[in-house]
């Protein structure tokens, strides 16, 4: 398997499929496609190995294994036996199958799924212990595309945050906005209203240079065909391009005492940490050349519902004007409910569609003149 080809499917945020691909490309070197719900690339698997350790907007990469057609539980069966699942999964893997069927005649998803674990269940030698496996099946018109899960949790887990927050962004999303507002790590950056910090930990990594899945575990490092010398020499080469930072060049703050004590907590015990500086107080008393001798990004994923009073178009508004008088020359990007985009938009300002937790943002980004 590890001398082959191989076709990836990478899944991302509705609205950031353009922004993965222009990703993928860049890190990997490579031609990809862009599909439905993300992009597509063929490889060997050390690429995917890259691309799980490295993208910071991807949410899943799956391996693409069979397509085929099956109007019968019989055919299904066969074709999904052809596989070599003891090349693919370690003997004792625990198949989790995902189905979803359009104009399909196999339609009964439950049904499908227990047939498919069956057979891979029955592929396997077993062993001792368990390891989870999610193989995805997605049928349309009665042709099945089989597919499997290479990195287990999504992989907008980082495995490097230790706390919650209320209603934090995903890291995916952060470091999408982080993209769209221009930042590279090199310039400062202000997150006023931290929260659980979830811009400023994606931040940090950018200014440091730490791959996204450093600190993280996947599905594929419990494959047959996976080399622990080889992944742990790409680790160690993407050490060497890390870039040390002896002095805060992010700056985060709250009004939540116990947000901000959670934050630098979880930042002493991680290596990039000494990038972020963290301090309580209220981003409408926050003078900027307080700690940042130069403009640089400023970015929100302010309250909105009921987590404020008076409604979001006055605070929405509130927010702009004071950027506007404050912190000129900066570039500023804040995610707003999509209803509460003020219309027109800032003299400067634009707009881009995100999702995030079924609710429709827009990313408001422009630079402060």
């Amino acid at each position: 398997m590890a001398g082959r080809e191989h076709t990836f499917y990478v899944s991302a945020a509705p609205g950031l499929g353009g922004l993965l691909a222009q990703e993928a490309e860049e890190c990997l070197g490579l031609s990809v496609a862009r599909v439905t719900g993300g992009v597509e690339f063929t490889a060997r698997l050390e690429a995917m190995w890259q691309a799980a350790l490295s993208l910071r907007l991807a949410n899943r990469i799956l391996v693409r294994l069979a397509s085929f057609k099956a109007e019968n539980f019989e055919k299904l069966e066969r074709r999904v036996a052809e596989i070599p699942w003891d090349l693919w999964l370690p003997a004792h893997a625990v198949p989790e199958v995902v189905v979803t069927s359009h104009h399909c005649r196999l339609y009964h998803t439950d049904a499908v799924a227990q047939r498919v674990a069956g057979v891979v269940e029955k592929a396997l030698p077993g062993g001792e212990g368990q390891v989870p496996q999610k193989i995805y099946l997605r049928g349309e018109d009665d042709r099945f595309t089989l597919s499997l899960d290479a990195v287990g949790e999504p992989l907008y887990k980082r495995g490097v945050k230790t706390h919650g927050g209320r209603a934090p962004i995903r890291e995916t999303l952060a470091s999408a906005i982080l993209t769209l507002a221009g930042y590279t790590g090199e310039a400062p950056l202000a997150d006023p209203m931290c929260g659980a910090g979830t811009f400023s930990l994606e931040a940090a990594m950018r200014a440091t240079r730490t791959p996204p899945g450093m600190y993280r575990h996947f599905a594929f490092e419990t494959w047959p065909s996976f080399r622990e010398k080889s992944f742990a020499h790409m680790k160690r080469e993407a050490q060497k391009a890390q870039h040390e930072v002896s002095a805060p060049v992010i700056f985060a703050s709250d009004l939540d005492q116990g947000a901000v004590e959670r934050l630098g907590a979880t930042l002493e015990a991680l290596p990039f940490g000494k990038a972020v500086g963290v301090g309580a107080g209220d981003f409408f008393a926050l003078d900027p050349a307080s700690f940042a001798s130069e403009p640089g990004v400023v970015v929100f994923n302010p309250p909105y519902g009921k987590r404020i009073k008076g409604g979001n178009d006055a605070f929405v508004v509130r927010l702009l004007e004071h950027l506007a008088t404050h912190w000129r020359g900066w570039t500023a990007a804040l995610a707003v409910p999509k209803q509460q985009v003020p219309r027109p938009l800032p003299k400067g300002f634009h707009g881009h569609p995100m999702s995030h937790g079924g609710l429709d943002l827009t990313v408001l980004i422009g630079r402060l003149s």
